[in-house]
């Protein structure tokens, strides 16, 4: 890494709330791979930036928050160096399947660029994710 040079990831390329999240898993395209799923889901052209991250490593993956938050690092390097332009006009939520191997960085990063091209293969299937309730009224 260049010293003074920002190579990360600015706050508007990442999700922030709840509802962010909520968009992709309803209206979603979905390719997954041995370690990662990835969503997507499109943006409206008028908003900037072009294509935003939203990352999920849950506990299960790994139970030291080293771990997941270096899981996290990879990522969010993968999306900043080849995942961005692929996925122009589209926000992406990584879910981690699996803890990759420690020393694995680049066969991860592998994994995440298969499941992404899945899923800008992939048609998008509105509300596959979410279930709801039906209410009795009797």
């Amino acid at each position: 890494m260049t010293a003074g040079v920002d190579q990360g990831l600015p706050a508007s390329a990442r999700f922030h709330t709840k509802r962010d999240y909520g968009r992709v898993f309803y209206r979603q395209q979905k390719g997954s791979g041995r370690w990662c799923v990835v969503l997507l889901a499109p943006r409206q052209a008028h908003w900037t930036p072009p294509s935003r991250l939203g990352l999920m490593v849950s506990t299960k993956v790994h139970k030291h928050a080293v771990r997941r938050h270096q899981i996290k690092r990879w990522i969010r390097e993968w999306f900043r160096t080849s995942g961005k332009q692929q996925a122009t006009g589209f926000d992406v939520v990584v879910l981690v399947r699996s803890d990759p191997p420690v020393d694995g960085h680049a066969e991860f990063a592998r994994d995440c660029q298969r499941s992404l091209e899945k899923a800008l293969r992939a048609s998008a299937q509105p509300g596959s994710q979410v279930r709801r309730k039906k209410s009795s009224k009797s």
